[in-house]
């Protein structure tokens, strides 16, 4: 997808319908392709056969009685089984979720990338022509020598730059061919935009409190600790009473751990999604007075007010006020996804997209 620049303004370049990929089919293509899903559900058939199978060891009682170290092992086994079991239920119920987000995540940083890419290119191509301009200038001896040669620097600079930002677009564009599976020739034209302005969310307290029932960190460190938990009963082989207290301890302090973690991440991001869409609304005011100017300039232009290069230089700036206001919507949105997922909430939601005609 790229930019078209003309003598009177910039605009998207209609999109390819053989390249196109909006988010939803990018979507699509990750459930269809990627193997999480899968593996996921693999695993919880993993973990019902280990539970079954410890289930049968339970059914005979030993002549010795359950006070035997090495049935009271065969007893804790199962115990041990019946937590992962339920551990990678849950997990499987995210395993979609997680995809979702990955998706988002990766068209969001490469509509970002390639944004960034454009706003060098477009301020690159004035530069030349003020150049070009400039050059003139120079051969009458209205502008000094050494002006032109900053300029020139100036447009050398900008070149670096550029090729630095399309080789981070490029770099975005290899991860989401790799997520969803595509060949090394695969260029997708991204149809799909943010529209996302505002996040509406419950008071802090109680995302914290769903997010710590929703964390997978969570949930994998309460599964140790309940293992841990289930063996102090018993009397194990090869396990000692100091152990298991050494290891139950160090359950706790992790349990404890990822609590803490998930709650400081919830909030960082609580308080990050306040400040995205602050940008946004100052985004928007800066668009609108840009598309004003640039109206304004365009009227003059037509009553030959103003020279074409102070036209250029208005449309310039409208379209990069556009492309930081759809940049901040796009930074809202990538944000959102992570919270989401976080708080056990819907990661992906087509009413924050648009398609580009």
């Amino acid at each position: 997808m790229g930019l078209v620049f003309t003598s009177v303004g910039y605009s998207y370049a209609a999109i390819s319908p053989n390249n196109s990929l909006s988010i939803e089919q990018a979507l699509d293509k990750a459930y269809k392709t990627n193997p999480d899903l899968r593996k996921a559900t693999l695993n919880v058939e993993k973990s019902e056969i280990i539970r079954n199978d410890a289930a049968e060891m339970v059914t005979w009682t030993p002549t010795g009685g359950m006070v035997l170290p090495d049935y009271q092992k065969v007893m804790n086994s199962y115990q041990q089984a019946e937590i992962a079991y339920q551990t990678a239920k849950k997990v499987e119920r995210t395993a979609k979720d997680g995809i979702t987000y990955n998706v988002v995540s990766d068209y969001c940083t490469a509509l970002t990338n390639y944004n960034n890419m454009e706003i060098v290119r477009l301020k690159l191509e004035d530069a030349k022509r003020q150049l070009t301009m400039s050059s003139v200038a120079r051969a009458v001896g209205t502008l000094a020598e050494f002006d032109y040669e900053k300029a020139k620097v100036g447009i050398e600079q900008m070149e670096e730059e550029y090729k630095r930002n399309k080789a981070q677009y490029e770099g975005s564009i290899s991860r989401l061919r790799a997520l969803l599976n595509e060949s090394e020739s695969w260029q997708p034209d991204l149809s799909s935009r943010p529209t996302l302005a505002q996040y509406k969310r419950n008071e802090l307290g109680i995302e914290i409190s769903r997010g710590l029932s929703e964390s997978k960190d969570v949930w994998n460190a309460e599964a140790q600790l309940k293992i841990e938990e289930s063996q102090q009963p018993w009397t194990i082989p090869g396990l000692s009473s100091q152990m298991k207290n050494l290891n139950l301890e160090l359950a706790q302090m992790d349990y404890e751990k990822s609590k803490r973690d998930t709650r400081a991440s919830i909030e960082e991001l609580y308080y990050m999604l306040d400040t995205m869409e602050g940008q946004i609304a100052v985004a928007e005011k800066a668009y609108e007075t840009a598309a004003k100017d640039m109206k304004i300039a365009e009227l003059k232009y037509d009553l030959g007010l103003i020279a074409k290069s102070a036209l250029s230089t208005a449309q310039v700036a409208e379209h990069n006020a556009r492309i930081n206001l759809e940049n901040a919507r796009v930074g809202l949105t990538r944000y959102k996804a992570q919270y989401a997922i976080l708080t056990g909430q819907q990661v992906y939601s087509a009413d924050d997209w648009s398609e580009v005609k």
